[in-house]
């Protein structure tokens, strides 16, 4: 009897074990699904409502900042009041490269740079902005609308960035004080104010002139105060600025499309789902057809107003174009690593 009690109370414990193991094994399973997600990973559609923030380095009024308001705008329509995007102009949430750093640690949601700025954080971006690359702005869009432009602001990703959609930025041309230019000659000894960039202190020395790098808002004064004899910039800049008042002398040389973009922070897309992702780039594309139709009249009603204002507009003839080409050519193999020129020659083939 005894034996049969002992034998009785080992099955009762072993089938006591056993639905505890299987007890186990369903409370572990959720865990472990959830286990499997990754951060990039889309969040589920949320009814709450989300408050994100644009930063812009131009004053509210400026043609890309009407752009970016529209898209903030039309991410309020789609999403019927969820996402609400504060967009701060003027430079308020800091300078380029800062709003840059500050996506990339999710301080910030979107930001409106320029290629220069961006290029330290998606190095590919330099084969898109090398002087004189680009024979027409059609061709520069065709560029960033397909697989190249696509490629590069993949590499954005590595550095906890997203690119959302690319702006015109406007071709670049030589101002100054002095007289006409008509070929890099014309250039020699003269002090340009640039972008503290590589790249654009590069290009002065090929041209025989000396860049010198400052902040964009010192420009006007620079050349007033004779700190500088010109600068380069697109001619809405120009007129907008008052930059005509100090340097009426105007040169049509095209040297740089410098593309202007917004970049989100990977962490405020992670958290968005699908749906709300595909709605911030649609509502971006939307903005930039817009943008590109926008800025292209602008240039042309600037152009008339300098021109009233008594500037000297020069439009270079092909052979004097051809001369600022072959005094550039050599950063080509200079400034740009084996990776970059290969996405040059793609851009140079649509052209």
């Amino acid at each position: 009897m005894k034996k049969f009690l002992a034998s009785l109370l080992a099955v009762c414990v072993l089938l006591a074990l056993c639905t505890a193991c299987g007890g186990d094994a369903k409370t572990d399973a959720p865990a472990d699904d959830t286990k499997t997600e990754t951060p990039e990973t889309p969040a589920a559609p949320s009814t709450e409502t989300m408050v994100l923030r644009l930063a812009n380095s131009h004053n509210a009024e400026h043609i890309t900042s009407q752009a970016c308001q529209m898209f903030a705008d039309l991410v309020n329509e789609k999403t019927n009041g969820r996402i609400t995007i504060e967009c701060h102009f003027a430079g308020e949430l800091g300078d380029e490269r800062s709003t840059i750093e500050q996506c990339q640690f999710g301080g910030l949601d979107f930001t409106r740079v320029s290629s220069g700025a961006s290029a330290e954080f998606a190095p590919l971006m330099n084969a898109l902005q090398m002087p004189y690359e680009y024979t027409s702005v059609d061709h520069l869009f065709e560029v960033l609308d397909g697989e190249i432009g696509q490629e590069v602001f993949e590499t954005f990703k590595a550095n906890n960035l997203v690119g959302i959609t690319y702006l015109h930025p406007g071709s670049r041309n030589f101002f100054n004080s002095q007289k006409e230019i008509h070929t890099p000659a014309d250039m020699a000894g003269m002090k340009i104010r640039v972008s503290e960039s590589e790249l654009m202190l590069t290009l002065m020395d090929c041209l025989g002139a000396a860049g010198v790098g400052l902040p964009f808002n010192d420009t006007y004064s620079s050349i007033q105060t004779k700190v500088v004899d010109g600068a380069e910039n697109n001619m809405t800049s120009y007129i907008e600025m008052s930059f005509w008042e100090v340097a009426p002398y105007w040169t049509y040389d095209g040297h740089s499309y410098m593309p202007d973009m917004i970049l989100a922070s990977k962490q405020t897309m992670d958290k968005l789902s699908a749906e709300d992702q595909q709605i911030i780039f649609d509502c971006a594309k939307e903005a930039e057809v817009w943008h590109r139709d926008a800025w292209e009249a602008s240039e042309a009603k600037n152009a008339e107003i300098a021109l009233e204002k008594g500037c000297t507009l020069t439009t270079l003839t092909e052979d004097e174009l051809k001369a600022f080409q072959d005094a550039v050519a050599p950063m080509y193999d200079s400034f740009l690593n084996d990776e970059q020129k290969a996405i040059v020659e793609r851009v140079q083939a649509l052209g």
